[in-house]
């Protein structure tokens, strides 16, 4: 464990009421790291991304953001840290009746003393940093799924956040749509200084652009490892996990 991590996740467990979807989970998150996290269907992915981004209390342990434990702060330091935040569904969560433009004004309208001129700017800026530059009028039923994608990606961008989330960013679209998803990642991540965590099962993106990564079984409802996903590939001590990062596509993980 790392005593100056940017994120530090400690003895946590998650779930539901009196349900543990998973526990004892200690690993920590590196500045600009594009952290993976990872496992089969059904064991707890999301979940902990839930209690990572502050709509799910933990059941025990803690996750530590620098230092701070979000649950434990009081609200004006909470409102701090989720401005901080820029967080993707997997859908886009796009408001349909908004358009481009006034999807990725609305975290600034809300959250900034910005002037309207001064957010119409900004919106043109973080729409053309995802590569759909002269889109503010189009509303999210005339994209492309892969467009959809990069329109939820730049109303995460709103407030310039130090830390963003994906929940399954490739999700439903081809492999080309999603390499290229995988490498705006990557800029967007250099050009803001951002730190990534992503949801995730697919293995291109996984070993391509994954700095670091953690493995949760279904089976023991707990971490099994937790490392640079193209190491732990070879040399992870568990069979799971190296069955998972070795698998082909037509494989299934129980």
């Amino acid at each position: 464990m790392v005593d100056d991590a940017f994120i530090s996740v400690r003895n946590l467990s998650v779930g539901y009421g009196s349900t543990e979807v998973q526990k004892k989970l200690n690993f920590d998150i590196n500045k600009n790291d594009i952290f993976f996290v990872i496992g089969g269907s059904g064991c707890g992915k999301t979940t902990l991304l839930k209690s990572m981004v502050g709509l799910l209390t933990p059941l025990k342990g803690e996750v530590l953001y620098q230092g701070k434990n979000f649950y434990e702060a009081d609200e004006p330091t909470q409102v701090a840290m989720l401005k901080d935040w820029g967080i993707t569904f997997q859908t886009g969560a796009l408001f349909s009746s908004m358009s481009l433009g006034e999807n990725v004004a609305l975290p600034m309208q809300l959250y900034t003393d910005l002037s309207e001129r001064q957010i119409a700017e900004a919106v043109a800026y973080k729409l053309a940093l995802v590569g759909l530059a002269g889109f503010e009028k189009f509303y999210p039923a005339e994209l492309s799924g892969g467009m959809h994608k990069r329109a939820g990606l730049a109303r995460a961008l709103a407030l310039d956040p130090q830390l963003l989330f994906f929940d399954e960013p490739s999700a439903g679209l081809d492999p080309i749509s999603s390499m290229r998803l995988d490498q705006l990642i990557v800029q967007i991540c250099q050009a803001l200084d951002s730190t990534v965590i992503i949801v995730s099962h697919e293995l291109p993106s996984i070993l391509s652009i994954g700095t670091r990564c953690v493995f949760l079984d279904n089976e023991t409802n707990t971490m099994l490892d937790c490392g640079d996903p193209r190491e732990l590939k070879i040399h992870s001590s568990q069979p799971r996990v190296r069955q998972f990062l070795n698998r082909t596509e037509k494989s299934e993980i129980s």
